[in-house]
């Protein structure tokens, strides 16, 4: 048997919860937005090495707010670098937690497609023996075959030889 790294039994009431808690906090940021592909293209990309330069600027623009035309709002530059140093304690701590919600399906469907497979060398067995669950074993067994990757069989001479790469015309 394998070793069980999960142990735990979840209700629909804590499901229930979370997803009502998932809505809450939702609820709680109205303002947050969804970028469609094209927007995140048209947009500067910024990265967690980008933040101690983002402050430093921000901390130059307050010392010297002569420098900059009229249409240059700093304050509107202070609230985006303080929403962005809020919604990253946030991601961080929901990173965190999604971590764990891979880790423990990631560990639930381990352990069940272990039992799975002890469950479905039992019953081939049990029908090897009675014939009574025919009908059972040829439906999981084409269940099973379409969980795995399709491999592909490589022929002997293409293995010896291998086909010269051809161009985009032919």
């Amino acid at each position: 048997m394998t070793e069980h790294y999960l142990n735990m039994t979840i209700t629909q009431a804590q499901v229930d919860s979370l997803l009502a808690s998932l809505k809450t906090i939702d609820a709680s940021l109205p303002s947050l937005i969804e970028l469609s592909p094209e927007q995140r293209k048209g947009m500067a990309h910024s990265s967690d090495k980008d933040l101690g330069f983002i402050q430093k600027t921000l901390q130059l623009a307050e010392q010297h707010p002569e420098i900059f035309p009229t249409n240059f709002n700093i304050e509107a530059m202070r609230r985006d670098v303080d929403t962005l140093q809020k919604l990253d304690a946030m991601l961080y701590a929901i990173v965190l937690l999604s971590g764990k919600f891979h880790d423990s399906r990631f560990a639930a469907g381990s352990q069940s497609l272990s039992q799975a497979r002890t469950v479905y060398q039992f019953i081939k067995t049990h029908n090897q023996l009675t014939g009574s669950l025919e009908d059972a074993v040829a439906d999981l067994a084409k269940q099973y075959a379409h969980n795995k990757p399709v491999k592909t069989p490589k022929i002997a001479s293409e293995l010896a030889s291998p086909a010269p790469l051809t161009g985009a015309d032919g």
